[in-house]
């Protein structure tokens, strides 16, 4: 009978032990997904996440703010889109209180054999080998006097024709020190102007924009932006985007409040490809409300549609009222109706410090909405580009719209500028003319850049060419889940055999293949956190 009783008290020890939520198990997985890229030694979050004990030892502090959702810093309203952004940050509500059960029930370890693997670290380049490095002369001086330090650096590119980039990416050198970084094509030199007249300083001090006074906004182009945990974009197959001959690069590198002197010497790398390759150059359409006026101890909505207007593309009045401008008159609407179907491919919206909400979207012609994003809390330090994984299709017709509210809590009145006592509705957004099958284009790093190419695992395909039916043989053999998809010479997903993971005790899998049209085209298998690719070709044999 003891026996009996002492079995039943261990069998529940043993229960209670594996259903507890425990760090190894359940926690490190949440952690070192979303928290850890920048919590660690030498990154931007200066607590460390990467063990057991650094983690629970602030257990209480990451239980708060979490819940209050200020930490992992992600603004885009992950509920708002049916599809994913690149980079989400987010915690889910299960990962939440996943966290409060394990902090709640005594931050439990459980077994370290079990605990998620680290982020890797990456030096030099997420993407590989740049084409041209455009590093700082100098180490700029970050002074410890707990303020915000916005501060653009100018590069000149001595690039002599139009050159064409697969990515642009920035590398901070001091990451605790580095909140965030926008960077710019400028061709008119007033950034080099800026420059030289700070010259006893590196670089020149501009808060919100650049301070290129007198150059329209036709002539910004926006290359790329950084946060940390971001990686940067990339133009695969045949899109790029162009840096006019000529332009100088300007970085405005936002330097955190810190109570010690740092130094920084941070770079960006450039990645070209030949102009030959380009056929879809990414364009970038912006809308801006240079009329803005928000009333002193007001809250303030403005809104504004992507105007097309032939002699101020630039500015956005949004209704049917005319409205004036520098002499011109006309009505925001008339103006409005995308000419063309769109494949969107980025967005960067943008106000100041008393900017509280977004929300961007497409009203098409038929009446329906389609969301593009939605920020609730606006935080000027957390502020990034926006890109779909997929690119969005947009309809020929359709009226993009945005809407921007303001708390101004001062007794002055607001209205446009670059200056901390302005404000700002700016918009720029990236896009190609539409063409079928875009929405199946990935517009991250993994299909093209980020394959970790590993000789031990091999994927067999017979017949090779087929008509009908592929086999598929992954060697050596997995009991584990897959994923599978078929791209199409420009590498564009046109098929999903399976679209669900599936399981094989061998891993032979046979695909039909009979509603491919003629012509070559890669299988990728992901497994094991790795791509294996291999080309096949589909004929008219049988």
């Amino acid at each position: 009978m003891k026996n009996l009783i002492l079995l039943s008290l261990i069998s529940q020890i043993i229960f209670s032990q594996t259903s507890d939520v425990t760090f190894s198990k359940d926690i490190s997985p949440i952690i070192y997904g979303k928290c850890t890229s920048c919590h660690r030694e030498g990154e931007s979050g200066q607590i460390p996440f990467t063990s057991y004990l650094e983690v629970a030892s602030m257990g209480e502090m990451i239980k708060v703010v979490t819940q209050s959702n200020y930490m992992p810093p992600w603004p885009p309203d992950p509920e708002y889109t049916p599809h994913s952004l690149l980079d989400e940050r987010f915690l889910t509500d299960d990962e939440k209180n996943l966290i409060v059960e394990w902090v709640d029930n005594g931050l439990l370890q459980g077994n370290p054999e079990l605990e998620a693997e680290l982020p890797t670290t990456i030096e030099g380049s997420v993407i590989g080998e740049p084409d041209y490095v455009f590093q700082m002369n100098e180490a700029y001086f970050i002074e410890g006097n707990n303020m915000d330090d916005y501060r653009v650096f100018v590069f000149p590119t001595g690039f002599t024709e139009d050159t064409y980039i697969k990515s642009i990416e920035f590398r901070p050198d001091n990451r605790e020190a580095v909140h965030h970084a926008i960077i710019m094509a400028d061709v008119t030199g007033s950034g080099a102007s800026n420059d030289e007249e700070s010259p006893d300083v590196l670089g020149y001090e501009s808060f919100g924009g650049f301070s290129l006074d007198g150059v329209s906004p036709t002539e910004y182009v926006f290359l790329a932006g950084y946060a940390p945990g971001m990686n940067p974009i990339v133009w695969n197959g045949e899109l790029g985007m162009k840096i006019p001959a000529g332009a100088d690069i300007l970085c405005q590198v936002h330097y955190a409040p810190s109570s010690v002197d740092e130094w920084d010497q941070s770079s960006i790398n450039i990645f070209t490809k030949p102009a030959s390759e380009v056929e879809r150059e990414v364009q970038m359409k912006m809308w801006l409300r240079l009329d803005l006026d928000i009333p002193a101890n007001t809250q303030t909505t403005v809104e504004a549609c992507l105007n097309f207007h032939p002699v101020i593309p630039y500015l956005d009045f949004f209704g049917p009222e005319p409205q004036s401008f520098n002499g011109y008159t006309f009505t925001g609407e008339q103006h409005c109706s995308l000419p063309e179907d769109w494949s969107l491919l980025g967005i960067l919206p943008h106000s100041h410090l008393m900017g509280k909400s977004w929300e961007v979207y497409a009203e098409t012609p038929d009446g329906n909405n389609i969301p593009i994003i939605k920020i609730p809390d606006w935080d000027f330090d957390w502020q990034g580009f926006y890109y779909p994984e997929y690119m969005q299709h947009i309809p020929a017709g359709s009226i993009i719209k945005g809407i921007a509210t303001y708390d101004n809590t001062s007794d002055q009145n607001m209205s446009w500028g670059e200056l901390t006592t302005d404000e700002m509705f700016f918009c720029p957004i990236y896009y190609v003319p539409y063409q079928d099958g875009d929405e199946n284009i990935y517009l991250g790093i993994d299909n093209e850049i980020n394959q970790i190419e590993e000789k031990s695992h091999k994927i067999s395909v017979f017949p090779n060419p087929s008509s009908d039916f592929i086999e598929v043989q992954l060697k050596p053999y997995h009991n584990e889940f897959l994923k599978v998809d078929i791209l199409d010479s420009k590498g564009r997903i046109i098929k999903v055999p399976f679209d669900y993971n599936i399981k094989t005790e061998s891993n032979n899998l046979k695909i039909n293949i009979k509603d491919l049209d003629l012509g070559v085209y890669f299988l990728q298998i992901y497994l094991d956190n790795i791509i294996v690719s291999e080309s096949f070709v589909k004929n008219n044999q049988r």
